[in-house]
């Protein structure tokens, strides 16, 4: 199966590491990317394709140092020529290694849940066009807010709230028809442009809560939480424990 893991931001805004993006910063002994991509190897991911923008080029040395000691896994990086938000920069790497979903997710975070029977779920699930994975979280006003209906489809995304709140993970599943249409040679959202727009043409796209936590490294006190959960969960990331259920 193969994900894609967006990277293609700015460069990081904690002060420590000015020159670095922020799938790169350094947390429990290793770049966070280290991380995510070990839990993709978890959930089954054996091709991974890093959409990168800015740092491209460290970023391809580090997928390149990581492709050299794991060689069961297929490491690409697509290098944006321009910044092309989450949907344009996920489209193009659809684009470029077609299947018939795509797994998306961002750089800079992690849920810690198992998603594989999730995954399978919508392979056998024809009607579904999309599934977002969610948490509650109880610091939501730096996250958007996901509204759903009683089937747990997806109604809109609200502005950042603060409280307790179902949050968008920035996991996704979704049917290569939908990035089909994605326009590749401009900026767009998947959550500000193109989910609306599914939405008012009438996609099934679920909304899964998975109740696991949540590691962003987005700011400092953020990333000082990731040190710590990723150091508390590392071998369920690392596959040598069971992880947690979706």
């Amino acid at each position: 199966m193969t994900a894609i893991v967006l990277v293609g931001g700015k460069r990081s805004l904690i002060n420590d590491y000015p020159e670095l993006p922020f799938p790169l910063i350094p947390v429990a002994g290793e770049p966070f990317l280290f991380w995510v991509t070990q839990w993709l190897k978890t959930l089954g991911f054996n091709h991974i394709v890093y959409s990168a923008g800015h740092f491209a080029e460290k970023v391809s040395a580090w997928a390149q140092h990581v492709a050299s000691i794991y060689p069961s896994l297929c490491l690409d990086v697509i290098t944006e020529s321009r910044p092309l938000g989450t949907a344009g920069a996920a489209a193009l790497c659809a684009n470029r290694f077609p299947c018939p979903f795509t797994f998306v997710v961002n750089g800079n975070s992690i849920l810690l849940a198992d998603l594989r029977p999730i995954i399978e779920k919508f392979k056998n699930s024809p009607s579904l066009d999309g599934i977002i994975f969610g948490t509650s979280f109880p610091n939501a006003g730096r996250f958007g807010k996901l509204e759903v209906d009683k089937q747990q489809r997806l109604i809109a995304f609200k502005e950042k709230q603060p409280g307790n709140d179902l949050i968008n993970a920035g996991i996704y599943l979704l049917r290569n028809e939908l990035l089909a249409e994605i326009i590749t040679n401009k900026e767009t959202s998947l959550e500000h442009d193109c989910f609306p727009k599914w939405i008012a043409q009438g996609k099934q796209i679920e909304v899964v809560n998975s109740h696991a936590p949540f590691i962003d490294i987005s700011t400092p006190d953020s990333l000082k939480r990731a040190q710590e959960l990723i150091t508390q969960h590392q071998e369920i990331i690392l596959g040598y424990q069971d992880p947690l259920v979706a």
